[in-house]
C-alpha cells in the first residue's frame, strides 16, 4: 500500500523555568522549541544540519510543490514526483537513502507509517504554509522518536500562532492547469489569554504525464490558551488527496528485435527523442507495424490509446485516495528555573485505497481459474483491482529536560502500538464468456500489529565557554506480527496458484549510542561525532523480497567531522562523513507491480563523502549561496540473485529452507560483487543560488546538478540514469498598502519559472534484468527493461497573495 491515512491525537505537557512568562512572540517560539527539543539538534550539536525558516516555507507553500523539492536545495538531497510536476506522489533521498530510511516527525511525534516506515509526500503539499520551521539532519543525527535515521531525519514544527489578528488569502495558477489556493487566519489575543487560528490549502493539476491529474490539500485549526505559568494548545491538522498514479514511468529495453508488450525498445532513443508523457497505467502505446516503430507527434511525445472498458467507455485513471488527520493537545507549565517536562499521548486511525486497471492479466495472478460454458479454460481478461488498508496507531511520548550553566540533560520514552489490516477486491472483471462473475471478489486479507517501545537519555556538558561534550543512548524494542493471505500468488507443482501466506513474528532489541564533541568560539565551530543506529525491516522487505532470502535488521556506524565559520557577511562549512553499514537494506532496482522499490540486505557496504556549503553577501541586496555533496557509495560484499530464464526457480522452492523437494540440487543464478556502486546513489549533487532582494522585490535563481544514478547494484551504465542539470527562477514583489482598501495591509505578487531550459531528464526509475544462455544474454550483457520517471519541461506558476 502506497499511502497512509493517519489520525493522530497528541497530548503534550511541558514545564520550563521562568519566574514570569510574558505572552509575546518570543515565548510562542520557545514553546515550539520545547515541543521539538527531543528530536532536534541544538545550536552547537556535533551533527550536520540544515535549517529552513518560516519565510522560506511560506513562500514555497504557494508553489503547489511537495516539501521534498524545497529540501532538495540543501546538501545531499534528491527529490522527484511521479507526475513530473513536483505535486502529487513525491519522493526524496538523503545521502542516497530512500524514504523509509528517513525519520520524519511533526511537532516531535513520529510521522512515518509504522509498517512502511516512510512518509508519502502525496497529500502534504500545503504543509509548507502551516510550518514555522524545518530542521534536516543528515546521517543518524539527534532524533530519538520513531524509526531509525539511516540517511537523515526531518523535523517539522508547526508555526506559533500570531497574537495579532490577521487574514491571508493566496492563489496561484500555472502550467498544466495547476492551481494552488490558500487561506490562513489568526484571531489575535482574545481576553488576554486565547488565540484561535486556522488555515486551508489545496492544489490540483492535470499533471505532466497522462492520467496523473489530481487534487490534494491540507487544513489546520488551533486553539491556544496562555497564562503566566501555563500554556494549553489544541491543534488539528488534516490532509486529503485523490491523485492519478504513474509508478511504472516510461519504459524502455535493449532488445531491438523483440517487442516487449507496449514497451519502448532502446532507452538511448528515449533520451534522444524526449521521454514523453506516456503512462502505462492509463494507456497503451500505438505501434506502427508497417514501419516497425512507435510513432510520435510533432512535440516528440509518443502517440497513445486509452484503455477501454467492456461497455466502450474509457478507463479514467489509476488513483490513490487518502485522507489523514492529526490532533495535538499540548500543555506547557513552568514550575521552576531548570526543568522542562514534555509528554505526548497520540492516537492514529487510517484508511485509504487505490483503484488500478489491469489489462489482459492472467486469472492466475489473482489465484483464480475461469472457464467458458463449454468448459474451455480462459487464461486472461481485463481487471480493476481495489487495494486498501485500515490502521490504528496510538502511544505515549514523554521527555524530561534539566539545564543549567554547566550541563543540559534530556531523557524520555516513546511507547507506540500499531494495529492494521490490508485488503483487496476485484471491482471489475471483463466478461469473456466465463461462467462465473468474479466482480466484487475479495482476493486477499491480512492483519498486522507492531509494538515500538523506546527510552533514551542524552546530555551536553559545557566544559568552559567554548567546549561541549555530547552523549546519547537509546534502547528500542520492536515487535512486528502479520498474518493472513497477501496479494501475491505462488504457483504450485500442479499448476494451480495459492495466496502467499503471511506468518511473520519478529522481535528486535536495539541499543543505539551516540557521542560527540564541539568547539565553538567567535564565528568558528568544529565538531566530531560517532553514532550507532539500528532499524527493523519494513513490511515490504518481508513480503516483496523476491528471489532474496528473508530480511534481517540493519545496523549503521556513522562518523561525522565538520567545521563552520560565520563571518560578518559570509559563511563557509564542510562536513566529512563515513557511514559503515551492516546488512544495509538497499534497492535492487526492481519494483513490485505497484511501483514499490524491492530491497535486499547487503552484508557490508558504506557511504562516505564531504558536504560543502558557502554563502556570501557582498552587498546588502544580493546573496550568493552554494552547496555540494560529493560521495562514494560502495558495496563491499554483495551477492545478486539473477533471474535466469534457462534456470527457473522450482515451483515448490521454500525461501526459508532455501530448498525445493522436486529439485533438491537446484541453485539460483548469482553474481558476486566486492566493490560495486550502490543503486540510486549519485556521487555528486550540486546546488547554486543567487538571491537578489531590494525593498519589496526579490529574484532567486536556483541551479542544481545530479550525477549518474545506477538503477541496480552492478554499476552497469546501460542500466543507469544519465546525469542532469536544471534551473529555476522565482520573482516576487511585496507592497504594503497605505490606504488599507478593504482592510488590505499587504499585496504580494510571485512568478515561479521551473526548468527554464526545458531539460529532458528522469530523476528516478527502475530496472528489470535477466540472463539466458539460449538467447545470448549473459551477466555482462543482459536483457533488461528500464522504467524512467520523467520530469516536465519548462513550467510556470503565478501567485497573488493578500494580507489583511
Amino acid at each position: 500500500m502506497k499511502k497512509l491515512f493517519i489520525l493522530t491525537a497528541a497530548l503534550t505537557c511541558v514545564a520550563t523555568a521562568s519566574a514570569q512568562a510574558p505572552r509575546d512572540s518570543l515565548l510562542h517560539e520557545e514553546i515550539q522549541e520545547v515541543v521539538v527539543k527531543g528530536v532536534r539538534a541544538q545550536k552547537n550539536a556535533p551533527f550536520a544540519v540544515a535549517n529552513i525558516r518560516k519565510q522560506e516555507l511560506q513562500q514555497f507553500g504557494k508553489s503547489g510543490q511537495e516539501l521534498p523539492f524545497l529540501f532538495a536545495r540543501t546538501p545531499g538531497i534528491l527529490a522527484w514526483s511521479e507526475n513530473g510536476m513536483g505535486t502529487g506522489t513525491t519522493y526524496m533521498r538523503i545521502r542516497g537513502a530512500a524514504g523509509s530510511r528517513i525519520n520524519v516527525t511533526l511537532d516531535g511525534v513520529a510521522l512515518n507509517s509504522p509498517e512502511d516506515q516512510t512518509v508519502f509526500w502525496a497529500n502534504m503539499n500545503s504543509y509548507a504554509a502551516l510550518l514555522g520551521s524545518v530542521q534536516i539532519q543528515r546521517g543518524v543525527g539527534a532524533s530519538t522518536n520513531g524509526d531509525g535515521a539511516f540517511g537523515g531525519a526531518v523535523s517539522l514544527a508547526t508555526a506559533a500562532p500570531s497574537q495579532v489578528a490577521s487574514l491571508e488569502l493566496t492563489g496561484s495558477y500555472g502550467s498544466y492547469n495547476t492551481y494552488n489556493l490558500g487561506l490562513s487566519f489568526s484571531s489575535g489575543m482574545l481576553g488576554n489569554h486565547w488565540i484561535f487560528n486556522g488555515a486551508y490549502h489545496e492544489t490540483a493539476t492535470d499533471g505532466f504525464l497522462h492520467g496523473t491529474s489530481g487534487r490534494s490539500g491540507s487544513y489546520f485549526g488551533g486553539l491556544t490558551y496562555y497564562a503566566d505559568r501555563l500554556t494549553l494548545s489544541y491543534k488539528n491538522i488534516g490532509n486529503f488527496e485523490k491523485t492519478g498514479q504513474a509508478w511504472n514511468g516510461v519504459t524502455a529495453g535493449n532488445d531491438d528485435a523483440t517487442l516487449m508488450g507496449d514497451d519502448i525498445r532502446t532507452y538511448k532513443d528515449m533520451y534522444r527523442h524526449g521521454l514523453g508523457r506516456f503512462n502505462s497505467l492509463y494507456e497503451r502505446l500505438v505501434f506502427d507495424e508497417d514501419n516497425w516503430s512507435f510513432p510520435q507527434d510533432a512535440g516528440g511525445n509518443f502517440i497513445t490509446r486509452r484503455y477501454t472498458m467492456q461497455d466502450g467507455s474509457l478507463w479514467r485513471k489509476t488513483t490513490d485516495n487518502f485522507y489523514q488527520n492529526h490532533n495535538i493537545l499540548s500543555a506547557v507549565w513552568r514550575p521552576g528555573t531548570r526543568w522542562t517536562h514534555n509528554a505526548a499521548l497520540h492516537y492514529t486511525y487510517g484508511y485509504g485505497y487505490y483503484s488500478e486497471f489491469r489489462p489482459d492479466n492472467k486469472f492466475s495472478k489473482f489465484g483464480l481459474t475461469a472457464a467458458d460454458a463449454a468448459g474451455n479454460n480462459i487464461k486472461r481478461t481485463d481487471f480493476v483491482r481495489k487495494k486498501g488498508l485500515a490502521q490504528h496507531t496510538y502511544g505515549l511520548v514523554y521527555n524530561l529536560n534539566y539545564s543549567d550553566e554547566l550541563m543540559e540533560v534530556l531523557g524520555g520514552v516513546n511507547l507506540q502500538q500499531f494495529r492494521g489490516s490490508h485488503f483487496g477486491y476485484l471491482t471489475y472483471v471483463k466478461d469473456k464468456g466465463q461462467t462465473r462473475n468474479f466482480t466484487g471478489l475479495q482476493y486477499y486479507d491480512s492483519d498486522a500489529r507492531k509494538d515500538d517501545y523506546s527510552a533514551f537519555v542524552k546530555g551536553t556538558l559545557h566544559a568552559g565557554s567554548s567546549l561541549d561534550f555530547f552523549a546519547d543512548i537509546q534502547y528500542r524494542h520492536v515487535a512486528y506480527k502479520t498474518n493472513g493471505i497477501n496479494d501475491k500468488f505462488i504457483e504450485q507443482p500442479d499448476g494451480t496458484y495459492r495466496n502467499q501466506q503471511l506468518d511473520i513474528d519478529a522481535d528486535y532489541n536495539f541499543v543505539n549510542p551516540k557521542a560527540g564533541i564541539t568547539f565553538h568560539s567567535g564565528g568558528h565551530k568544529a565538531y566530531a561525532s560517532a553514532a550507532y543506529a539500528s532499524r527493523e525491516p519494513e513490511r515490504n522487505n518481508f513480503t516483496d523480497n523476491g528471489n532474496y532470502p528473508a530480511p534481517d535488521a540493519e545496523h549503521l556506524l556513522d562518523f561525522e567531522l565538520g567545521y563552520d565559520y560565520t563571518g560578518s557577511n559570509w559563511t563557509v562549512g564542510f562536513n566529512l562523513y563515513y557511514m559503515d553499514y551492516k546488512d544495509q537494506l538497499v534497492q535492487t532496482g526492481e519494483q513490485s507491480d505497484i511501483g514499490e522499490d524491492l530491497t535486499t540486505n547487503i552484508d557490508k557496504s558504506f557511504r562516505m563523502g564531504v558536504e560543502l556549503s558557502a554563502s556570501w553577501s557582498p552587498l546588502a541586496w544580493i546573496t550568493l549561496e552554494g552547496n555540494a555533496a560529493l560521495s562514494r557509495n560502495k558495496v563491499k560484499d554483495f551477492t545478486e540473485y539473477i533471474d535466469d530464464w534457462d534456470n527457473p526457480r522450482p515451483k515448490d522452492y521454500d525461501f526459508k529452507t532455501q530448498s525445493a523437494p522436486s529439485n533438491p540440487n537446484w541453485k539460483p543464478t548469482t553474481a558476486h560483487y566486492d566493490r560495486s556502486v550502490l543503486a540510486f546513489s549519485p556521487s555528486t549533487i550540486l546546488n547554486g543560488v543567487i538571491d537578489f532582494h531590494h525593498r519589496g522585490f526579490q529574484a532567486v535563481w536556483h541551479t542544481n546538478f545530479v550525477s549518474r544514478q545506477y538503477l541496480d547494484n552492478t554499476a552497469d551504465k546501460l542500466r543507469s540514469l544519465p546525469c542532469f542539470s536544471q534551473s529555476n527562477l522565482h520573482l516576487g514583489y511585496t507592497a504594503k498598502t497605505t490606504r488599507r482598501t478593504l482592510g488590505i495591509k499587504e499585496v504580494a505578487l510571485g512568478l515561479d519559472l521551473n526548468n527554464l531550459f526545458s531539460r529532458r531528464y528522469a530523476a528516478s526509475g527502475w530496472v528489470y534484468s535477466a540472463v539466458s544462455a539460449k538467447n545470448k544474454y549473459t551477466p555482462d550483457n543482459r536483457y533488461y527493461q528500464i522504467g524512467f520517471i520523467p520530469m516536465a519541461g519548462f513550467t510556470c506558476m503565478t501567485n497573488l497573495t493578500l494580507r489583511f
